[in-house]
């Protein structure tokens, strides 16, 4: 008996000891269990975890009161119509883009490398090989919306011309989230401007009409193009004749040689392109009596510019006023 009491005590206070240890753990964990369950259902201590993802889609109202549902933050952006350059001006650079016509004729080849041509009129083919996430439409022709919104969210911002350039550049701005390099943007310009008009000591007032030569064809510019340049925002006025065609918001008007002097003021600036057929069709029209008698040309003021700045997107209208000011100054073109 004394032997068995030696053998079992040792073991009765051992399984105490554990006993008394694993209550211990117990009461431990219980006096745990209400702090980790606040940390569970109090929001605020776990924010990652409670607040909802961020949407990658949101809602956009385009010209044509269309609905539509376009990423938040678009990366492969296809823009079909004229003034690719209202885009790139804010910094977006699309994949695609319609270039098979004024790919050769805008003022800024340089910053349409890496854009794919979608043909113009555009190739659904080609569009769709670009798998876009947003196609940003300003075309004239409306046919081509219902096509391009079958393979991507398609939102149009105008017809092609719709807006003058601050307005059509802004909307695109807000589309995108990047009114601060919109308002940079137009900032600079208008100091560009005011320097512009230093520089060149421009007279406030002075009437002047553009002509442009395209093939065998007459131009006068009426409310688009390099006028907006001459009259929005160097003072130039328009003469009479052109004026005319502004209030009717006409972009331009084909003219014979005999009305030419019609509209020609104190200033004229032709824009031209290279073509054979452009320069011997202004060749006849600088040889002849008709033009040699318009004061315009007899006191030296024409100036001719490439047709490429007959344009009005912002990339256009900065490097015009480079064009401008060595025109002027005489290390251009006169």
């Amino acid at each position: 008996m004394l032997n068995t009491r030696k053998v079992f005590l040792p073991l009765i206070v051992l399984l105490l000891t554990l006993i008394l240890a694993s209550c211990g753990q117990v009461n431990n964990t219980n006096n745990a269990a209400p702090a980790a369950t606040a940390a569970v259902s109090e929001p605020a201590a776990s924010p990652a975890a409670t607040e909802p993802a961020a949407s990658t889609t949101r809602m956009y109202k385009d010209y044509k009161d269309r609905e539509v549902e376009i990423p938040t933050d678009p990366q492969k952006i296809v823009y079909v119509g004229s003034n690719p350059g209202d885009l790139l001006a804010l910094g977006v650079k699309p994949i695609g883009a319609s270039l098979s016509v004024i790919g050769t004729q805008v003022a800024y080849p340089d910053l349409l490398e890496g854009i794919e041509d979608v043909g113009y009129p555009f190739s659904p083919e080609k569009v769709l090989s670009l798998s876009p996430d947003l196609i940003i439409f300003d075309d004239w022709d409306e046919t081509g919306i219902e096509a391009l919104s079958q393979i991507a969210p398609t939102v149009v911002v105008g017809l092609d011309g719709t807006f003058p350039t601050e307005e059509r550049v802004r909307q695109l701005a807000e589309l995108f989230g990047r009114t601060e390099q919109a308002d940079a943007w137009f900032n600079a310009y208008k100091a560009k401007v005011a320097s512009v008009k230093a520089q060149l000591n421009l007279t406030e007032g002075e009437t002047a009409a553009s002509l442009l030569v395209l093939g065998s064809d007459l131009y006068i510019m009426g409310n688009k193009g390099l006028n907006e340049t001459l009259y929005g925002q160097l003072g130039f006025k328009p003469t009479e004749g052109v004026q005319k065609l502004i209030d009717a918001d006409e972009r331009f008007a084909n003219i014979s040689d005999e009305v030419l002097p019609q509209y020609i003021g104190t200033y004229m600036f032709i824009l031209t392109d290279n073509s054979s057929e452009t320069a011997a069709r202004q060749t006849a029209l600088m040889d002849s009596g008709l033009w040699k008698a318009i004061p315009a040309v007899k006191e030296g003021r024409v100036y001719t510019f490439d047709s490429k700045y007959n344009f009005d997107d912002p990339v256009t209208l900065d490097r015009l006023l480079d064009e401008i000011t060595s025109i002027f100054k005489g290390s251009g073109t006169k």
